[in-house]
């Protein structure tokens, strides 16, 4: 997915971002919170910064795009297919 996004260049410091929101679920499986709460949790927290930092529009310009591209995803794909 970040490959198909209009930003003008992906951060370096992107995987270690990765690596820290992944180490998220885990440290949330081991305290027991349910990975589907730790996704919209997270997914509120992205959104919510977004839009500060790019403005409403940009930010739902992007969740549209984001829409399509899950949407034409096969079934089963498996994780790390929208990077």
């Amino acid at each position: 997915m970040i490959e198909g996004m209009d930003a003008p260049d992906v951060p370096a410091e992107f995987t270690a971002a990765l690596d820290l929101v992944r180490s998220l679920w885990t440290e949330g499986r081991h305290e027991g919170v349910p990975e589907r709460l730790v996704a919209w949790a997270m997914m509120v927290e992205a959104v919510d910064r977004l839009a500060a930092l790019h403005g409403p529009i940009a930010t739902a310009g992007l969740l549209d795009k984001l829409g399509r591209v899950v949407l034409d995803t096969p079934p089963g794909a498996g994780p790390g297919l929208y990077q």
